[in-house]
């Protein structure tokens, strides 16, 4: 894996832990939440938030700690990471279908396909490959196939909390809903919106004849600079401090 200046990787690693602090206190949130009301849509997002930060914290174990772990160890953990990628993203896919979608056959039809995707591509690579980031790993159909679905769910989530955006914020305009309410689907399909980039601009790397490029130079950057973003609106969305609440409401009446 190639080495990255100095500046560079606190950079990176500040975006990731920006991320994942923000992502993990909203995920227990939402799973204390479930516990509270017992409904899907909030056990669904936490789960996912959760499952996707464990598998970061897997897939690089495996892939930075080869040398401690072994072959067989470190394989172990790539596997387990992106398992865990498959896992959240089918939760993400419930919750969208559950949340903006529940009568849809059509979103349900998404739905089944996407998660089909899933299953076929991770077992595709557990057969054939050993999740590294190697050339060879993505001149195979498998991880493309199990990748895909990423783009769709994130792409749905974001198109789904925006759309919700502008309808609601017109209806919050006549003070007939909340303008807390329709921010939030502002925020969230901006955090969608992030985590979509964020594949693109990954899988874009991974098609590269170096695949490790996302992880130094311009492509971390950008990804570092989205993660940071999709943190702070992930965490406004759900644990917005009175001073946003504040200003959101004062902006609604204006």
């Amino acid at each position: 894996m190639p080495e990255a200046s100095a500046p560079l990787a606190l950079v990176r690693m500040a975006g990731f832990l920006a991320l994942a602090a923000a992502a993990f206190t909203v995920g227990v949130r939402m799973l204390r939440l479930w516990r509270q009301t017992g409904q899907l849509p909030e056990l669904m997002l936490g789960s996912h938030i959760l499952i996707l930060i464990a598998g970061y914290a897997l897939e690089f174990g495996g892939l930075l700690g080869q040398g401690a772990l072994g072959e067989g160890g470190a394989w172990a953990l790539r596997a387990a990471g992106n398992l865990c990628y498959a896992i959240c993203i089918l939760a993400y896919l419930l919750f969208n279908l559950r949340v903006f979608r529940p009568q849809s056959r059509v979103a349900a039809l998404v739905t089944v396909v996407c998660a089909v995707s899933l299953a076929v591509g991770y077992a595709g690579e557990l057969l054939t490959g050993r999740f590294e980031l190697l050339p060879q790993r993505f001149a195979l159909p498998w991880f493309w196939i199990a990748y895909a679905p990423r783009l769709v769910t994130m792409g749905w989530a974001a198109a789904e909390g925006l759309g919700h955006w502008g309808r609601m914020r017109r209806r919050a305009r006549l003070g007939i809903e909340s303008p807390l309410l329709a921010h939030r689907f502002l925020l969230w399909g901006l955090a969608a919106a992030s985590e979509l980039a964020i594949y693109f601009v990954a899988g874009a790397a991974l098609l590269s004849a170096t695949p490790t490029a996302f992880l130094v130079g311009l492509p971390a950057l950008v990804i570092s600079a989205l993660g940071v973003a999709g943190a702070a609106t992930i965490y406004l969305a759900f644990l917005p401090p009175p001073f946003y609440r504040r200003w959101v409401q004062s902006g609604s009446q204006a």
